[in-house]
């Protein structure tokens, strides 16, 4: 019955990239559904697009041994990086934001923006990766299909809907999983609320294992605030007004969501949550299943088409009428990369920790100055971009079987962003002195 309940909900999401197939017909439709979303779309592609397998099982489980102290593993850095949204989203509204690496070449050089596509278009893989480690490990232990065929029917229906309905599509199916991955955490909340007076106190120290969840913290939100998702949905909105509103009511959302996974992992206690879901009745069980799932495809929808658009932006610079046809090659392309990866790697957190370490090492100090600054500093950002995001790169490979002496990630941060910073610095003075011959 999991199997059907799965096909029905494959057929939905497909059936809407079919249908919205022919809003389809150049650059601005297919990735920025022509800028004209709303408050209340922005709020559902946000919430729906962020909230993905580290948000509901890594949470959750997280939550079941540590309490309230798993706010920090992707709860707070949410929050946090959607705060820094509401306050900057005006600045990238008036950018006119196409890609960051289109942002970054009109700023600094074509060579800082050709170094931050490669980064980028692996940030978004590996994003999108962890997404399909996640629906696989979940997936499989409802179907008995083995984790290589749940990860491997997961990625086909996400290149599937996204190579037709483009990003509306995206934005679509995300209401869609808005819908059931919130009313799914509902119900396990309420089906579990009378346990809340059995709570221990303990449960509720924020502070446990601090050290190690402020570096988690700090990484998720240098990458996420320089990731080009929640630019991506900014551009997209038909004004900044749109924005904010649906920006601040995402953070709405975000805080009843979060609180609700880590209360209801907390009084889940020592359970295993896919077996959890299993042995309810039928009706709760498939309902909370697909929720599930909804919230693991919408990530990684969002990462596939963000590939994609730096695939065709950035990397073969595509400006003809094609460009519909090379987007879904893009997405194709993703989702096979995407899937090549998480049949390696099968841990979610290590796979998003070091998709954000890229980008908070190689990419946050040099677009972040470029978003506020006028003054140009090719130097600056060259040489951030290439110690700062190298080491990113050292310290990926280095969980990919090179046996370099680096630390792991969190530990790693520091360094590579003491590095990024370094080299900027290193690199602003000699701009400066360039500019003054």
């Amino acid at each position: 019955m999991y199997i059907i309940c799965l096909l029905i909900y494959f057929s939905l999401l497909i059936s809407i990239g079919i249908l919205l197939n022919k809003r389809n017909k150049d650059f601005d439709s297919f990735f920025y559904a022509n800028r004209k979303l709303n408050k209340y779309l922005i709020l559902f592609t946000v919430t729906a697009s962020w909230f993905g397998a580290a948000s509901t099982i890594a949470t959750i489980e997280d939550a079941m041994k540590n309490g309230f102290s798993s706010i920090w593993l992707i709860g707070m850095p949410t929050l946090i990086t959607i705060i820094i949204f509401i306050l900057i989203s005006k600045r990238i509204k008036e950018i006119n934001f196409q890609s960051l690496p289109n942002f970054l070449e009109n700023y600094y050089n074509k060579f800082v923006s050709d170094l931050s596509m490669i980064l980028i278009y692996i940030y978004m893989i590996l994003l999108s990766a962890s997404q399909f480690v996640a629906f696989g490990k979940f997936i499989s232990v409802f179907i008995n299909k083995g984790y290589a065929f749940s990860v491997i029917a997961g990625t086909i229906v996400v290149i599937i809907y996204s190579s037709f309905g483009g990003y509306l599509s995206v934005v679509f199916t995300d209401f869609v999983q808005f819908l059931m991955l919130s009313s799914s955490f509902v119900l396990i909340f309420l089906l579990n609320s009378n346990k809340i007076k059995a709570i221990n106190l303990s449960s509720f120290n924020i502070l446990k294992g601090f050290d190690n969840n402020i570096l988690i913290t700090i990484s998720f939100v240098l990458g996420w605030t320089i990731s080009p998702i929640i630019w991506q949905r900014i551009a997209s909105s038909k004004d900044t007004k749109a924005s904010k509103k649906g920006l601040s009511y995402s953070l709405i959302a975000f805080f009843i969501l979060y609180s609700l996974v880590i209360l209801s992992g907390i009084l889940l206690g020592n359970k295993n949550f896919g077996l959890y879901i299993k042995v309810l009745s039928p009706l709760f069980s498939y309902f909370i299943f697909i929720g599930i799932a909804s919230a693991i495809m919408s990530t990684a929808d969002t990462a596939i088409n963000i590939a994609s658009l730096t695939f065709v932006k950035d990397i073969l610079k595509t400006k003809n009428k094609r460009v519909v046809f090379y987007s879904r090659i893009g997405i194709i392309l993703s989702g096979l990369l995407s899937l090549l990866i998480s049949l390696r790697f099968e841990s979610i957190i290590k796979v998003l920790g070091i998709s954000s370490e890229i980008m908070a090492e190689g990419l946050f100090i040099p677009g972040m100055y470029a978003l506020f600054f006028k003054e140009k500093r090719p130097i600056a950002g060259s040489l951030s971009l290439i110690f700062g995001g190298g080491f990113a790169l050292m310290v990926f490979l280095n969980n990919y079987g090179l046996d370099l002496p680096l630390p792991q990630w969190p530990n790693s941060l520091p360094y590579g962003i003491g590095i990024s910073l370094f080299s900027f610095l290193i690199g602003n003075i000699i701009d400066k002195k360039r500019n003054l011959k």
